[in-house]
């Protein structure tokens, strides 16, 4: 199994804490036997938690989970190894011209 990350941006339908309708920046992450398989997977975990209209903007695979210095996004890649999957929602909504 390896580790892939996809940049997206995704509007809230039914996310708690996030205003309906507002778009937001999210790292997905996905674990999967390939990069084809992950990619196909990490709209839909989004979508299955109250997003909508998913937009994945890029990805990559990750090499080593541990070598980011970030402990919110080592957590996430930690999570995706055990669990399948994890996203990390940025905040701010991003500008309607984003």
């Amino acid at each position: 199994m390896g580790l892939s990350v996809f940049l997206a941006t995704a509007v809230a339908d039914t996310v708690e804490g996030r205003r309906p309708g507002g778009r937001h920046a999210m790292l997905i992450y996905v674990s999967a036997e390939s990069f084809e398989e992950a990619q196909a997977k990490a709209a839909g975990v989004a979508l299955g938690t109250g997003w909508m209209l998913v937009r994945l903007e890029k990805g990559m695979e990750v090499a080593d989970p541990g070598a980011t210095e970030d402990p919110i996004l080592r957590a996430a890649a930690t999570d995706a190894i055990a669990e399948g999957s994890a996203m990390v929602v940025y905040g701010d909504e991003l500008p309607p011209e984003a």
